[in-house]
């Protein structure tokens, strides 16, 4: 039924969707497995953490994006699909995806309610934290950072990318 579209196209938008959600999963995964060296235990317990700490923001930024709250990268993941399927004339699909779009911007909104509320600092982030394994964070998660915020600026070359690679 997806090829009823041009088929290069549609694979296109499917890997563009899967190259920005697996960017996006790895920048929301590494971040959690930074800060596992802290008492955290639960989504309540990120809290702690501190809403000025880089791991909040970094979460913050991620989870916003996952959500599709433009004009973050996984916004524009996020239309590929609904362009995918409006042009694939399967209009019954409109609505459930539009209905599973709300209830996952829900989660998110609530781990991001836990993730900044107004507790004060209490955890102390780790110092025995290896250098290598910090260096290899920043470098690793500031450029998807940055693409994911300013992703509007290179879907177009993303979709490039993907076509690239599907030749």
């Amino acid at each position: 039924m997806l090829f009823n579209y041009d088929t290069l196209h549609t694979m296109t938008l499917l890997l563009t969707y899967m190259i920005i959600y697996n960017l996006t999963s790895f920048l929301l995964f590494s971040t959690l497995l930074q800060i596992a060296n802290t008492k955290v235990k639960t989504l309540f317990s990120l809290s702690d953490l501190g809403s000025a700490n880089f791991f909040t923001k970094t979460l913050s930024v991620t989870l916003l994006s996952m959500a599709g709250v433009p004009p973050l990268l996984g916004f524009f993941s996020k239309i590929f699909i609904f362009v995918l399927v409006a042009h694939s004339n399967l209009f019954v699909l409109f609505l459930p995806l539009f209905i599973l779009l709300f209830v996952g911007l829900y989660f998110y909104v609530q781990n991001l309610r836990f993730l900044n509320s107004t507790n004060k600092p209490q955890l102390v982030l780790p110092s025995e934290l290896s250098l290598r394994s910090n260096f290899s964070y920043y470098t690793t998660s500031l450029p998807l950072l940055f693409l994911v915020i300013f992703g509007f600026c290179y879907v177009d070359d993303l979709l490039l990318l993907s076509a690239w690679v599907l030749l």
